[in-house]
């Protein structure tokens, strides 16, 4: 709890010396197939917008999900461990993700296409969680929650992609779940927001990032959502993920409607948090 209140201190000197700007409306930065970045708004609250340019499906067969908090790019080792990653994913979610050349050109090399739901803009780079794939989703909204204490919010993305040889398509959920609060009930509505914009969905779901579940009352929260959208986790055999008091993990992957084959983490001193990549399939 010490480290909590003291990332809290450090993130509310920032806020207060002006470093975060926080734009009044959400909006999502969009790599084209050009290579150019262009700014949209793609709210949930508004109506799912369908991406222009989208092509390719995933193979049903075998999808490669990996999730990353990269602690906003901040430590050093992040660029080769982020390559590895992106080597081994078909679809890439990473948390406090900033957009600046050095992450442009890890990730573009390994030729995936991204969308940034963003959260705010620190120092010139534009923050939030990230979706990376080497395929353009079908449609895409973002949401983004405030953190009670600090007024600084943390993004969402919710994307669906194509799948080979079916109608149905996949919704996968990148979430970076808000930290500091005294109570529960910001962070219950932040996860209700998640579930309610996915309800819909008729087709698998995956749900992945840094789910900030530090104590029962948390856990209870990602229960709930996990019993709601019939959601099982991923279960790691070699279980390396970032854990908070040595029990609760911040890191975490809950699906329907998808067998997972392959679940692991890496040890890595690149960022405060261990990236997990999981293989499954959709029968």
């Amino acid at each position: 709890m010490l480290r909590l209140v003291r990332l809290a201190v450090v993130g509310l000197v920032a806020a207060l010396a002006g470093c975060v700007v926080v734009p009044e409306r959400q909006h999502a930065l969009v790599l084209d197939g050009d290579g150019n970045v262009a700014q949209i708004s793609l709210r949930c609250d508004e109506a799912h917008t369908v991406l222009p340019g989208h092509e390719g499906s995933l193979n049903p067969s075998a999808i490669r999900l990996a999730s990353w908090n990269v602690h906003k790019e901040a430590d050093a080792g992040w660029e080769p461990d982020l390559g590895m990653l992106a080597a081994q994913a078909d679809v890439l979610l990473l948390q406090e993700a900033g957009i600046s050349t050095e992450f442009r050109a890890v990730v573009e090399k390994a030729g995936l296409s991204w969308l940034l739901s963003g959260a705010f803009e620190y120092l010139g780079a534009e923050y939030g969680v990230l979706n990376a794939t080497r395929i353009r989703p079908v449609q895409a909204c973002t949401l983004r929650a405030y953190e009670p204490l600090l007024g600084v919010p943390k993004a969402m993305l919710i994307t669906e992609y194509r799948l080979a040889r079916r109608d149905d398509t996949l919704a996968i959920a990148n979430l970076h779940a808000i930290n500091f609060t005294l109570d529960i009930a910001a962070y219950r509505a932040q996860l209700e927001a998640v579930a309610d914009a996915l309800a819909g969905h008729q087709g698998p779901i995956v749900i992945a990032g840094d789910f900030n579940a530090w104590n029962t009352d948390r856990e209870e929260v990602v229960r709930e959502l996990a019993t709601r959208l019939s959601l099982v986790p991923a279960v790691f055999e070699n279980d390396v993920r970032t854990r908070f008091m040595g029990h609760h993990i911040f890191d975490r992957i809950y699906a329907r409607g998808v067998e997972f084959i392959a679940a692991a983490a890496w040890n890595v001193t690149s960022s405060d948090h261990n990236p997990v990549l999981v293989t499954f399939r959709v029968p």
